[in-house]
């Protein structure tokens, strides 16, 4: 995904006056709009877990002492309902990649002889004039894209992380009881879990140059609008029982 994501940033920056900052936005909107139906389909996946919860908790009941079995009607279920298990996480495993070539793009943009190796051939008459690196504005906002350390960009990639979970597990379905079973407290362990990923996010962004960290704070306010969007009805419903407990 290197050589690709070089072209794109360099097509960007071509086009806006050589700012890194609204090419890596751009380059990290056009990505998420071209994954958009696949993330949709995992949202929707996620959004109608709470549809099967009563035949899940049904098979276990029925095969809980046969666990073979029971994984065999559990796929059944995902299988007659459209749903995959794996399908939300197939939008982040796309993701990965195109992370990784913008790293080693950021990585290499001081490097004019490298830039000009890997523009492609098709594009070389046009590009080769933005691949100068002393022409690049990576000023975005006051902020040094090149530069780790930044507490904004921090602050930012923490907030949304933890508001992109928050709407993720929305649509959370209970576990099921189980007789006579001391069951851990749910509520608390995602709380836990939802805090411990936002503190990792952060520091990672606060220790990488600061170019990925505006990636990812685009793509996670990204995330926050879409699944706003899908799930608002549910989100509705929240509010209002939120702001009615409140009184």
């Amino acid at each position: 995904m290197y050589r690709p994501i070089f072209n794109i940033l360099i097509l960007f920056l071509a086009i806006f006056q050589w700012n890194l900052g609204i090419a890596i936005i751009l380059m990290t909107l056009l990505i998420r709009f071209l994954l958009l139906r696949q993330t949709a389909a995992g949202n929707e996946m996620q959004k109608h877990m709470n549809d099967i919860q009563p035949k899940l908790k049904e098979i276990q009941e029925k095969y809980a002492d046969d666990p073979q079995k029971l994984q065999e009607e559990t796929m059944k279920i995902f299988k007659t309902q459209g749903m995959a298990p794996l399908k939300g996480c197939f939008t982040m495993l796309l993701q990965i990649p195109v992370f990784i070539g913008l790293f080693y793009v950021v990585r290499h943009i001081t490097d004019q002889a490298e830039m000009q190796s890997q523009i492609y051939s098709f594009f070389s008459s046009f590009g080769l004039a933005y691949t100068n690196p002393a022409n690049i504005n990576t000023n975005f906002f006051s902020i040094d894209l090149l530069k780790s350390w930044n507490i904004i960009l921090t602050i930012l990639a923490a907030i949304g992380m933890y508001f992109q979970m928050q709407l993720t597990t929305l649509n959370k379905p209970a576990t099921p009881a189980i007789a006579n079973a001391q069951m851990p407290d749910m509520t608390k362990m995602m709380w836990s879990m939802n805090i411990f990923f936002v503190f990792m996010m952060g520091t990672f962004v606060y220790s990488s140059p600061s170019s990925i960290g505006l990636y990812i704070v685009t793509t996670t306010i990204f995330s926050i609008v879409q699944l706003s969007i899908q799930y608002k009805e549910l989100l509705r419903v929240k509010l209002y029982t939120f702001f009615h407990k409140k009184k």
